[in-house]
């Protein structure tokens, strides 16, 4: 994949949240996508095969859990780098009692705009993202 800036696509159904972590992403030289549901945002990062993904675990549509359930099953999607954005805080049970997702990070909500540009450009770095300096 050769693209000029890493890309984030943000599966968030906050607007707002994808337009703050939008603008704080740029400074990174990030380009940043949103999608509002989780069949939008599988839909998108099919498309456009992001260098990261931020998934929100609670959606409408598809949930999280779904949407990481059928990255880990497709060939394409399997390898590409995941940010839990959560409400629930690492190692306690989810409502329902499903554990998280594995991913390559999780940020709990609230989160500062500060610590996801700093996971987010950690994750590119260990998965060889060198336009990052």
């Amino acid at each position: 994949m050769s693209r000029e800036h890493p890309s984030v696509l943000y599966i968030e159904d906050q607007p707002e949240m994808v337009d703050l972590v939008r603008l704080t992403l740029r400074r990174l030289g990030c380009e940043v996508v949103g999608a509002t549901d989780g069949r939008e945002g599988l839909a998108l990062m099919r498309k456009l095969r992001p260098d990261v993904v931020l998934l929100d675990l609670m959606l409408p549509g598809s949930d999280g859990w779904e949407i990481r359930a059928a990255m880990l099953a497709d060939e394409a999607l399997r390898q590409t780098p995941v940010i839990l954005v959560t409400a629930r805080a690492p190692g306690v049970a989810p409502v329902g009692g499903r554990p998280l997702p594995p991913a390559d990070a999780c940020v709990t909500k609230p989160f500062s705009l500060g610590e996801i540009r700093s996971l987010v450009q950690t994750v590119l770095q260990q998965h060889a993202a060198s336009y990052l300096s």
